[in-house]
């Protein structure tokens, strides 16, 4: 009989096990970060710090922020890390108390300082610690369960319907890709459209697309600081709004980029 109960009990603890691994895979698959990535993490206070993942588990991250140091804590919320030269900032300045002002971030570099052009007429040297998201930074929506979202299909030529209007992005096919555009003018026939690289054409609605580039859609990019013609490579959508896409590239570099760097097929 005593045998027989420490079956059982062994058999309930395997049980359990499973149970709760059950339960932890469909968050422990969300994560979309790694250990190590920098990021913004939204604090306890509800202020938004730069900082990098320390650790993921079943239901969240640690972060551990530039600010208080070696503090390690769990984030309410991660953001992808945004900050570069032109982005609004705030920070503490000398003198100015435990107060934090308002500001456009003028350089940065690997070591997390910055010289940061205060809305008050002072320029001065700081540091990431220093600092805090002003406002609240953009946070990518959770993947389709697919994570695959169909290319666009074209009407048929001739088709009647004028879909695009000026002003408009949209995705204009070249050469075998699809690159962002911009309608410049609605004619008769056909749209006068911009690309981001400054090449003007024009183009029959057949050969124009919406933005369908979201979370999850496979695409090409160039990366930062390469020219329009420099090799693509392949990468994925992270998050993405009207002026700004987030990818990671195939050998896992994240990067933001304006929508210009990158096509599809």
């Amino acid at each position: 009989m005593k045998q027989k109960s420490m079956r059982f009990s062994h058999f309930l603890r395997i049980a359990v096990t499973i149970c709760v691994l059950i339960l932890a895979f469909p968050l422990l698959a969300q994560n979309s970060w790694s250990v190590g990535d920098r990021i913004f993490g939204q604090a306890g206070d509800g202020n938004w710090y730069s900082g990098y993942i320390t650790q993921i588990h079943s239901t969240g991250y640690k972060v551990k922020y530039d600010v208080n140091g070696k503090t390690i804590v769990n984030a309410k919320k991660i953001a992808p890390y945004t900050w570069k030269v032109g982005s609004s900032i705030r920070c503490k300045i000398q003198g100015g108390g435990n107060d934090y002002y308002r500001g456009k971030l003028i350089s940065a570099n690997q070591y997390n300082q910055f010289d940061v052009h205060f809305d008050r007429g002072n320029i001065e040297p700081t540091w990431s610690s220093s600092c805090i998201y002003d406002g609240t930074p953009f946070i990518p929506t959770p993947a389709p369960k697919t994570n695959r979202v169909d290319q666009y299909s074209p009407p048929p030529p001739g088709s009647s319907s004028r879909k695009f209007g000026p002003g408009e992005a949209v995705l204009a096919y070249h050469t075998g890709y699809w690159y962002p555009a911009k309608i410049m003018a609605v004619q008769i026939q056909d749209y006068a459209i911009k690309f981001s690289g400054g090449l003007e054409m024009n183009y029959v609605e057949s050969h124009l697309s919406p933005v369908v580039w979201r979370q999850g859609s496979p695409v090409e990019c160039t990366g930062k600081g390469k020219s329009a013609k420099s090799q693509y490579y392949k990468a994925t959508v992270e998050a993405i709004n009207n002026s700004e896409i987030w990818v990671i590239f195939s050998n896992n570099v994240r990067q933001t980029l304006i929508h210009g760097k990158c096509r599809s097929k």
